[in-house]
This record gives C-alpha cells, structure tokens and sequence, in this order.
C-alpha cells in the first residue's frame, strides 16, 4: 500500500518537498540537559535487576532493548514504552500515558497499565494487562493475556498522571492482525493466574516503603472477567453510579460484597453520556437524563446466580448505611439488563471513537 500511495502521490519538480521532523525524545530536548540518556535506555544488559522508582521517569520516554534475563521494575509514570529484541526477561511498568510497544521478543513475562497495547513477532509472552483501548498482537504466537491486579504506593496518582481511568480496562478483548483459522496465537488467563507467578515481587531495601501487594481485594484496578465471560449465560445486572465523590468508593465496597456472594465483575465502564443517549438507555427517565449532566457515569456489569437481587441488596445496604444519597441506576429483570448492557457498551464505544 506505501507503495501504491507513493506513485499516485510522487511529487512534480517544482513541488516544495516538506520532510517529516524526526521524533524528538525527551532527552534530547534542549530544555531537558539535565536528564541522563542512560536513565531512560536499558541497553544490552543481561542477567541483571533494575528498579525505577517513582518520580525517576515522571512523564518521559523508557526504552528497553537487546536484554536477556533481566528483571525491570518501573514504578512509575512514562510517556511511552518501546521494548525490543528481549530474551527471558520479567518486566513491569507503571501507568503509560501512551503506547507500549513490544517487538521481537521471547519468553518474557510483562506487566503494564497502558492506553494502548501492542506486540509484533513475539512469541512465548505472559503478559497482565491494565488497558484503556483493544490490546492488539501482530505475528505473535502463544501470547497469554491476564488482568492485572496491583497496588503500590502513589499508584492513584500515577493513574490520573496518565490520564487513564482505572474503570476502563479492555485487557482480554485481543485483536490479532494475524489469525490462524480455527485456533488462536493468544490465550485468556483466569484470576488464579496473578502476576507475581510470572515476575518476581521485588525483595530490594529501596521499594520496601512502596508496599506492593498484587491482592484481587486491594488492586486499584478491578479484576474483571471481560472476554472469559462473553458467552456464559449466567443473569447479568447493570449498575450505573452517576457522578459523585463517593460513586467510586461505593463501587469498590459493591464489587467486595458481590464477590462474598459469588457474583463475579464482568466489566467496568467510565465515560460520559450525552442526554440524547440517557434518553435511550433510561427509557425517557428525565432524571436519569438530567444526572448524565455532571459527568462520566460509572458502569460495572455483573454476572451469577440471582445476580440482580443480589445486586439490588447490596447496593440498597450500602447507600442506606455508608453512601446516601448516591445517585445511581440498577436492572430491575434480567431481559432489561440485557437491553441495557447493550446500548451502555453502544454508547461507549460511540464515545471512544468520537
């Protein structure tokens, strides 16, 4: 196709041919002389461990490349990740504003918050994965995805730095650029399949303070089934907790109290809804309509035996006792939820690609 486009588009003689600026990273920038290259490049190390803790990287570019068994640790924010030509090594990132992009590499295991997700000519990966868009894999085989349940100190923080919410996360819905009929080059890991199976809990004086836990109960992020749970046919509920300082702190307590009764976390949405969409998804309610004025809603669907009435129990526990006046929406029949999960991940996804 490059070529394609490049006959049709061939410049005249006396066209003024304008070059692309080059990338400029952070450390080359003339404003940035005090930052050290080395800090942010992991070159052709081997059989080592490195740590970066957080405010090391604050915002920037990390490049790791040509490193075999090796085990990295970045507690912290960064701009963008690229991650090349690397061989048996453990390696975790903290929230990345942009892309982490990992290329020819092989029986690594890694750990990431991201906005977007790819690999190309990868094979052999665990990877755990907290991600706001479609993670996609390119010529990639035997890739295992799980979600990414962690905690640490200044994590909240790293999260809004990055600008990435931690009700989206989109980690077992892959696209492969490259399928094989009739099988897959990826595979789902369920929730017993946590991180520190796969890369180390790091046993270094210097993150001791940051207290690193990878507990379902205290991650951050939620653990959401997602992709593992698209065709069971247990009842499904929606709730919707309208904008509010306490709607993410109820959610927290509401998914504990469903996972005491069995009832499982499918997925988590945050985004916000336009009044003609309200409309549709509250079937004309005008105070459903008018509450999508303040800001994003947040939507969790759950999933399990009795799961509305459940649903409907906890949620009424804890707005009566913890968090009252808590605006907020739940099914009220198994065939609503249905409706309604369909047009609330609709209007997600209308609102991604806006």
């Amino acid at each position: 196709m490059g070529c394609l486009f490049s006959y049709f588009f061939r410049p005249s003689a006396n066209a003024d041919i304008v070059e692309t600026p080059r990338q400029v990273f952070s450390w080359e920038r003339e404003d940035r002389q005090a930052i050290r290259k080395e800090d942010f490049i992991l070159d052709k190390l081997k059989d080592q461990t490195i740590y970066r803790l957080p405010g090391s990287i604050n915002g920037q570019q990390f490049i790791v490349q040509n490193c075999d068994n090796c085990i990295v640790y970045v507690f912290d924010h960064t701009g963008q990740i690229q991650i090349d030509d690397c061989t048996n090594c453990r390696i975790f990132i903290g929230p990345v504003r942009g892309s982490i992009f990992i290329r020819d590499s092989t029986n690594c295991a890694l750990a990431t918050i991201c906005q977007q997700f790819r690999t190309r000519d990868c094979r052999d990966l665990h990877v755990y994965l907290t991600c706001a868009s479609q993670p996609i894999i390119e010529s990639s085989h035997n890739i295992k995805f799980g979600c990414l349940t962690l905690n640490y100190q200044h994590l909240s923080e790293q999260y809004i730095a990055a600008g990435i919410s931690p009700w989206n996360n989109t980690w077992g819905n892959i696209h492969d650029f490259t399928s094989i009929p009739d099988s897959k080059n990826y595979t789902l890991l369920d929730q017993n399949e946590n991180v520190f199976k796969h890369i180390p809990i790091p046993t270094d004086p210097s993150c001791s303070h940051l207290n690193i836990n990878d507990s379902i109960e205290t991650s951050f992020t939620p653990f959401t089934y997602g992709e593992l749970y698209r065709h069971r046919a247990e009842e499904r509920c929606l709730v919707i907790l309208f904008q509010d300082p306490n709607a993410e702190p109820c959610a927290r307590e509401l998914i504990a109290l469903n996972r005491q009764a069995d009832i499982v976390l499918v997925q988590t949405k945050s985004y916000s809804i336009n009044e003609m969409s309200a409309e549709r998804l509250f079937s004309g309610n005008k105070t459903y309509t008018t509450l999508v004025n303040k800001g994003p809603v947040l939507g969790l669907e759950f999933a399990g035996v009795n799961c509305i009435q459940t649903c409907q129990q906890a949620l009424k526990t804890l707005i009566s006792t913890k968090f009252m006046n808590l605006p907020h929406f739940i099914s009220q029949s198994s065939s609503d939820a249905h409706d309604q999960l369909d047009k609330f991940y609709n209007f997600a996804s209308m609102q991604m690609f806006a």
